[in-house]
């Protein structure tokens, strides 16, 4: 669990990068939170998905630079 918001930030930045590397047309979120995500050691439910999903990219960014 993260202590601060840099480190949370961090932690979004790579759970991001995985899902687009990932991420194609024809295959859904939930099949990518099901089957690759655990793959990386990224064990997160779809509620929490979406609330990372929701935070703007230059926030995220910002954070690991």
């Amino acid at each position: 669990m993260a202590y601060n918001r840099r480190n949370y930030l961090k932690n979004v930045g790579y759970i991001v990068a995985v899902y687009n590397q990932v991420k194609q047309p024809d295959i859904p979120d939930t099949y990518i939170l099901r089957y690759e995500f655990p793959k990386h050691g990224i064990f997160i439910s779809y509620r929490t998905w979406m609330n990372i999903k929701n935070i703007r990219t230059t926030e995220i960014y910002s954070a690991l630079h």
